[in-house]
């Protein structure tokens, strides 16, 4: 399987994400996670998100096990002085972990600096508001030239690649979401763009989530998608 010979042969650049559907966590899954994120689990109030936060971190030390061949219980995961979770065991990886509800994807790479996002499709609460605090000018003009059908799909699009850059410098909401653009209007079509030296790329999870990847590459990368737990490729339309 291919997936294994990236993970045998590490020299390999790679790219990788990784998607899991989230729900109920096994005592002994839930055991493989740290004792501070156990404590964490056990501090959330409402079933829901709590069986969100532990499914999420058991993918995502169950996925970094599988590349550095340890067991998932003893992987150390800390942050670094951007508080951005790395590992601190070799091999040296890169890694970004976003989740919803349902799902979750954890992009991976052992050439450099990695951002995914995930985002629920629905209605947004204070829409206006918030691409107005959050949206550059060019990216408020795309969504204003949007017919009433297509402008959730547009906000998600354009969001979950802000927030996916965000992740990958490391700065997350501290980041000037409004003073960088990735859409800009291109007569009657939207241009998608990089705000930096990078790459940027939006995709389908399912019918109801859209992803964002972000990677620090100067050049172009080919991104691949497995699944988790089959770790089996997968196919990742664009979004939108």
């Amino acid at each position: 399987m291919l997936v294994r010979a990236v993970m045998a042969a590490s020299p390999l650049p790679f790219y990788h994400c990784w998607r899991a559907r989230l729900g109920p966590v096994p005592p002994a899954a839930l055991a493989t996670l740290s004792a501070a994120e156990q404590a964490r689990h056990a501090r959330f109030l409402a079933a829901r998100p709590a069986q969100a936060y532990a499914g999420a971190h058991v993918f995502l030390r169950a996925v970094l096990g599988h590349y550095t061949h340890q067991p998932p219980a003893v992987l150390a995961l800390g942050v670094d002085a951007r508080r951005k979770p790395v590992l601190t065991t070799a091999p040296p990886l890169w890694f970004n972990l976003s989740y919803r509800a349902d799902w979750a994807l954890l992009a991976v790479s052992n050439q450099g600096e990695v951002g995914v996002d995930l985002e629920a499709i629905r209605p947004v609460a204070g829409a206006a508001a918030l691409v107005d605090y959050l949206f550059s000018p060019a990216e408020r003009a795309v969504l204003r030239a949007a017919g009433r059908s297509a402008w959730r799909a547009l906000f998600y699009a354009i969001w979950t690649r802000k927030e996916a850059w965000a992740k990958c410098s490391g700065m997350g909401l501290a980041l000037p979401f409004a003073g960088f653009s990735v859409a800009r209007r291109r007569g009657s079509a939207i241009a998608w763009q990089v705000p930096g030296p990078g790459q940027l790329q939006g995709f389908v999870v399912d019918e109801g989530h859209a992803g964002a990847l972000a990677c620090a590459a100067p050049t172009a990368v080919s991104w691949q998608h497995f699944d988790f737990p089959s770790r089996l490729p997968v196919a990742a339309l664009p979004f939108p």
